[in-house]
């Protein structure tokens, strides 16, 4: 066997036989590619059992550009985020600097377990921290990062943090017998339960705090529940609260629940604090604009657009009364996954996890770091940190502020002409976030507004929402074949803001750096173009429901 063709040589770098591999790898699925569109040509006839029970591997080895012709029919359907039409969620185009670190980098196979298998790559990891750090307001010397596997990472830390500040015992006896509990949100992501499961805390013991008008904790309720909770006999390990939710962008009251745990502490005499973790992974970009003078505004961006940043940008800053927050770069970062770094505001919190492995900064030196002995896992790539590092350099505080202001004011713009045609209505039009809600209203029901179709019977509300799936469906459809120049989603769940009725919704979400005014304008001509097909062929369309079955998006991004 001929090594050189599957690892190249130990005598240099390889990246040109590494990049001629890559370009093997493209001819071979370009069959499939169509950078035009926001989906890869494929088929959507697939069945995974079928498949699998058909392979086998190989005895023999097999040359690399047969296994990429092998391998091209997986890339059917990819999504292609970099298309100003894909609009399915938080999904961002790729910084290509960042990428090519992280591809350069991984030539080497570096593992930041320890730094004695990875160089100083681990600087990349503290660098990232630190400016993180002066973004919030911390103290950088007394906090700590570490990238990890994702938003559910940046949570389990959390969580299992605040379960060792309560109740020091848990690390050598365990919880068994004890009973705990932990507050979210009821505009939280789901995984804020299902931590507490993996965590042997339990879901039921993650008690959600409701909501007001604003999609933010009732204050006076929250009061409440950890009260009752503490006086029941339960301990209280924390908070686990929204620094900008997925659809809604609602940030909760950080400073005022910090206010309020202070409260919780003295009344009980609680010998600890309980903890207050932020999931803002998708939020922390807005901590950009602290450095952005908004009289100024150097990037010229409008005047509505604007008042909406700086709104929510005064929301995220109050980060600072948390003690630690999630952060992902792989979604308003621009980075390629998986990027999500867990920080925290007091290092010896962390290293509470492995007391005996708390090196102070001004001890750390090479050869004596190994996050692996206090980190959940113990192998880690430097792919997060690297590719997050360098996306930071790249863009900049302004470049950040330009590319996430930018996309706001295009949102807005994509709503303003959206909500022209008469069959649309807008549901969230004072919006602070780049998430467009709306549905499509059937003809008998063309003439009223939000609050008139609200007031309508359940049963025809129920119309209205299943009307709006199959349009999902019939859109989903067309863009998988290549037939459209936009895709964006449909959902049976979405409830109207400060009501219980589900109505469903369609959401579009851009998040292509692309996306401008003449994209819109074209775009919002197709999108009219489909409501008016779909209303004139809705019965023929789906009189074969097996080809437009109503599709929920089961997979909920944060």
């Amino acid at each position: 066997m001929d090594v050189s063709k599957y690892f190249g040589s130990y005598k240099k770098s390889n990246l040109n036989y590494l990049i001629k591999l890559i370009k093997q790898c493209e001819k071979a699925i370009d069959k499939y590619t169509n950078y035009a569109k926001p989906f890869f040509k494929g088929s959507e006839d697939f069945n995974y059992m079928e498949y699998i029970q058909k392979c086998e591997l190989n005895f023999d080895h097999m040359n690399p550009q047969d296994v990429f012709q092998y391998i091209s029919p997986m890339y059917q359907n990819i999504p292609n985020w970099i298309n100003p039409g894909t609009m399915i969620n938080v999904i961002p185009p790729v910084n290509l600097a960042s990428l090519a670190g992280i591809c350069f980098t991984n030539i080497f196979n570096p593992n930041i377990a320890e730094d004695q298998y990875s160089g100083r790559l681990l600087t990349s990891e503290l660098e990232v921290s630190k400016y993180l750090c002066d973004l919030i307001g911390w103290d950088w010397r007394n906090s700590h990062g570490i990238f990890t596997f994702g938003g559910k990472g940046t949570n389990l830390y959390a969580t299992k943090i605040a379960l060792n500040k309560a109740d020091p015992s848990v690390i050598q006896q365990g919880i068994s017998g004890k009973r705990y509990f932990m507050i979210t949100s009821a505009k939280a992501h789901p995984c804020h339960y299902e931590v507490c499961n993996w965590l042997g805390i339990g879901e039921n013991n993650c008690i959600e705090a409701p909501c007001d008008e604003n999609d933010q904790i009732k204050m006076d309720v929250l009061e409440q529940i950890i009260q009752e909770n503490i006086e029941a006999g339960k301990i209280f390990l924390g908070y686990n609260i929204n620094g900008c939710s997925t659809v809604e962008y609602a940030v909760d009251p950080i400073k005022k629940i910090f206010e309020l745990n202070q409260k919780i502490i003295r009344k009980y005499n609680l010998s600890y604090s309980p903890h207050i973790h932020v999931d803002a992974v998708i939020g922390w970009v807005w901590l950009f604009f602290k450095k952005y003078d908004f009289n100024e505004n150097c990037c010229h961006f409008d005047k509505s657009s604007i008042e909406k940043i700086k709104k929510l940008s005064k929301k995220v800053e109050e980060i600072k009364y948390a003690d630690s927050i999630g952060v992902d770069f792989h979604k308003t970062g621009f980075c390629p996954y998986i990027s999500s770094l867990f920080l925290i505001k007091d290092r010896n919190a962390y290293f509470n996890l492995n007391p005996k492995k708390n090196i102070p900064y001004e001890n750390l030196n090479w050869g004596s770091f190994a996050p692996f002995e206090t980190s959940l896992e113990l192998t880690r790539s430097a792919s997060g940190p690297i590719s997050a590092l360098i996306s930071l350099k790249t863009l900049g505080i302004k470049g950040y502020c330009q590319l996430v202001g930018s996309l706001f004011s295009e949102t807005e713009f994509f709503r303003k002409k959206l909500s022209l045609n008469s069959s649309i209505e807008i549901i969230n039009k004072e919006t602070e976030g780049l998430a467009t809600l709306f549905i499509i209203k059937p003809a008998e029901y063309k003439n009223l507004d939000l609050q008139e179709i609200l007031r309508l019977p359940l049963k025809e509300i129920n119309k209205i929402k299943e009307y709006n799936i199959k349009y999902g469906s019939y859109i989903k459809h067309l863009s998988l074949q290549g037939k459209i120049s936009f895709t964006y989603t449909s959902s049976r769940s979405y409830k109207i803001k400060g009501t219980d009725i589900k109505i469903g919704a369609i959401k579009a979400y851009p998040l292509s750096v692309f996306l401008n005014r003449s994209i819109i304008k074209k775009l919002i001509e197709e999108i009219n173009l489909s409501i008016s097909r779909f209303q004139t062929e809705e019965n023929r369309i789906f009189s074969d429901n097996k080809d437009y079955i109503p599709d929920d998006m089961v997979y909920r991004e944060k």
